[in-house]
Protein backbone atom coordinates (compact mmCIF):
# COMPACT_ATOMS: atom_id res chain seq x y z
CA UNK A 1 0.00 0.00 0.00
CA UNK A 2 0.76 3.62 -0.79
CA UNK A 3 1.20 6.21 1.88
CA UNK A 4 -1.14 9.58 0.98
CA UNK A 5 1.99 11.70 0.77
CA UNK A 6 3.22 9.56 -2.08
CA UNK A 7 -0.27 9.37 -4.18
CA UNK A 8 0.41 13.21 -3.91
CA UNK A 9 3.50 12.54 -5.23
CA UNK A 10 5.59 13.45 -2.20
CA UNK A 11 8.45 11.36 -0.90
CA UNK A 12 7.51 9.36 2.44
CA UNK A 13 8.59 11.09 5.67
CA UNK A 14 9.97 8.69 8.43
CA UNK A 15 8.50 10.34 11.43
CA UNK A 16 9.47 8.43 13.77
CA UNK A 17 13.16 7.94 12.25
CA UNK A 18 12.81 11.49 12.58
CA UNK A 19 11.69 11.93 16.42
CA UNK A 20 14.49 9.69 17.85
CA UNK A 21 16.59 12.63 17.01
CA UNK A 22 15.02 15.56 16.61
CA UNK A 23 16.75 18.90 15.93
CA UNK A 24 17.20 21.82 18.58
CA UNK A 25 14.05 23.72 19.35
CA UNK A 26 14.23 26.60 17.24
CA UNK A 27 16.28 25.57 14.47
CA UNK A 28 15.88 25.46 11.13
CA UNK A 29 15.14 21.71 10.59
CA UNK A 30 13.04 22.55 13.78
CA UNK A 31 11.13 24.96 11.62
CA UNK A 32 10.86 23.35 8.62
CA UNK A 33 9.51 19.94 10.57
CA UNK A 34 6.78 22.55 11.55
CA UNK A 35 5.81 23.31 8.29
CA UNK A 36 5.98 19.86 7.04
CA UNK A 37 3.74 18.62 10.06
CA UNK A 38 1.13 21.18 9.20
CA UNK A 39 0.20 20.27 6.27
CA UNK A 40 -1.91 17.05 5.78
CA UNK A 41 0.03 15.42 2.61
CA UNK A 42 3.41 15.54 4.55
CA UNK A 43 1.95 15.26 8.12
CA UNK A 44 2.06 12.22 10.31
CA UNK A 45 -1.50 11.94 8.90
CA UNK A 46 -0.42 12.18 5.01
CA UNK A 47 2.67 9.50 6.07
CA UNK A 48 -0.48 7.07 6.63
CA UNK A 49 -1.90 4.78 4.31
CA UNK A 50 -4.05 6.38 1.27
CA UNK A 51 -6.70 4.66 1.62
CA UNK A 52 -8.07 6.64 4.55
CA UNK A 53 -10.71 8.85 3.29
CA UNK A 54 -9.79 12.04 3.58
CA UNK A 55 -11.35 15.24 2.83
CA UNK A 56 -10.24 17.04 -1.01
CA UNK A 57 -7.68 18.85 1.30
CA UNK A 58 -5.91 15.91 2.85
CA UNK A 59 -7.44 16.38 5.90
CA UNK A 60 -8.74 12.61 7.15
CA UNK A 61 -12.67 12.50 7.70
CA UNK A 62 -12.40 10.69 11.03
CA UNK A 63 -12.66 12.90 13.64
CA UNK A 64 -10.47 11.49 16.04
CA UNK A 65 -7.58 11.15 13.61
CA UNK A 66 -7.98 14.88 12.48
CA UNK A 67 -7.74 16.16 16.13
CA UNK A 68 -4.73 13.84 16.27
CA UNK A 69 -3.19 15.14 13.21
CA UNK A 70 -2.93 18.88 14.50
CA UNK A 71 -2.38 17.84 18.34
CA UNK A 72 0.85 16.40 16.27
CA UNK A 73 1.45 19.53 14.46
CA UNK A 74 1.56 21.56 18.00
CA UNK A 75 3.65 19.02 19.30
CA UNK A 76 6.37 19.74 16.86
CA UNK A 77 5.53 23.08 16.43
CA UNK A 78 6.31 23.32 20.07
CA UNK A 79 8.94 21.33 20.00
CA UNK A 80 7.41 19.06 22.98
CA UNK A 81 9.18 16.21 21.12
CA UNK A 82 8.10 13.24 23.63
CA UNK A 83 4.28 14.45 23.16
CA UNK A 84 5.09 14.21 19.09
CA UNK A 85 6.36 10.71 19.68
CA UNK A 86 3.19 10.04 21.64
CA UNK A 87 1.11 11.38 19.62
CA UNK A 88 2.33 9.68 16.62
CA UNK A 89 1.75 6.26 18.25
CA UNK A 90 -1.70 7.36 18.82
CA UNK A 91 -2.30 8.78 15.20
CA UNK A 92 -0.74 4.85 14.13
CA UNK A 93 -3.01 3.39 15.69
CA UNK A 94 -6.30 4.74 14.83
CA UNK A 95 -4.94 4.94 11.50
CA UNK A 96 -4.65 0.79 11.74
CA UNK A 97 -8.09 0.66 12.98
CA UNK A 98 -9.50 2.93 10.25
CA UNK A 99 -7.38 0.31 7.75
CA UNK A 100 -8.94 -2.48 9.54
CA UNK A 101 -12.29 -1.20 9.42
CA UNK A 102 -12.17 -0.84 5.84
CA UNK A 103 -10.46 -3.95 4.48
CA UNK A 104 -13.25 -5.93 6.47
CA UNK A 105 -15.74 -4.78 4.18
CA UNK A 106 -13.74 -6.06 1.16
Amino acid sequence: MKTYAELRGEKPFDWNKFLENPPEKGSEEHWDAGVRSGDWVTCACGNQCDIIPRSSLGCPNDDKLERLGSDFYIDVNAGEWECAKNTLYLIEKRSAEIIEGLTKLN
